[in-house]
């Protein structure tokens, strides 16, 4: 799911807003945070399953974006 994850993060860096663009950059590094604290799939080495990767990447960029949001 990482791929696809990234490529709809890519999508939304070409929209011009700036709503789209915190949103995929809340995509992105809340996917590479996740692989780096260990969610990795099977294809990557790890023991993850795609739904658990999936899950953990969306609660880390409703964090994110959470936190971005109030700080405005």
């Amino acid at each position: 799911p990482m791929a696809m994850i990234l490529a709809g993060a890519s999508l939304l860096s070409h929209i011009e807003s700036n709503d789209a663009r915190l949103a995929s950059r809340a995509i992105y590094e809340s996917t590479l945070e996740a692989v780096y604290d260990g969610f990795a799939t099977a294809d990557l080495g790890g023991p993850t399953r795609t739904d658990e990767f999936t899950g953990e990447v969306i609660r880390r960029v409703r964090t994110k974006i959470e936190i971005w949001s109030s700080l405005t």
